[in-house]
């Protein structure tokens, strides 16, 4: 049986800028898209959280989608039984606040990836096309290579 943990995130949107849709829709499996080799997200929240990973690795400010178009995929509730990402969300958010007073708001926590994995989201794009295999080779490639360099800013 699954465990359950406290997902404070429950009920919140996880929301991406609509001009990135075309790219979630092409690399994600949702929507009847089989192919791992073209699509290697299963889930549009996997992409999202990949691109967050990678905006925190480089250090990246998060985007602003507070005054962006955006379309929402999914909502926090996802996260129920991935009690690990639920910390990291908010190990990230103490991270970009530079306050661990943050894990009380929820809510801003959210906005902070979002928009972090708004800003992520279009370089994992590129590590997906630059290559000449196929994408998820692509990408562990880059993945491979991100991983061994130090953070860049």
């Amino acid at each position: 049986m699954t465990q359950r943990y406290h997902n404070p995130f429950a009920g919140i949107d996880l929301v991406a800028p609509v001009d990135q849709r075309d790219v979630y829709d092409r690399y994600c499996q949702t929507g009847g898209r089989t192919t791992i080799d073209q699509s290697p997200f299963p889930r549009m929240v996997d992409f999202w959280f990949t691109g967050l990973a990678l905006a925190a690795r480089k250090e990246l400010a998060p985007i602003d989608l507070a005054k962006q178009e955006t379309f929402k995929f999914m909502e926090g509730s996802i996260f129920d039984r991935d009690s690990w990402r639920v910390q990291t969300i908010m190990l990230v958010a103490i991270a970009v606040e530079e306050k661990v007073e943050i894990v009380g708001e929820p809510r801003r926590i959210i906005a902070i990836a979002n928009g972090l994995a708004a800003a992520g989201i279009p370089h994992v794009v590129d590590m997906l096309r630059d290559g000449d295999q196929d994408p998820i080779w692509n990408l562990s490639e880059m993945i491979d290579e991100t991983l061994r360099k130090k953070a860049e800013k």
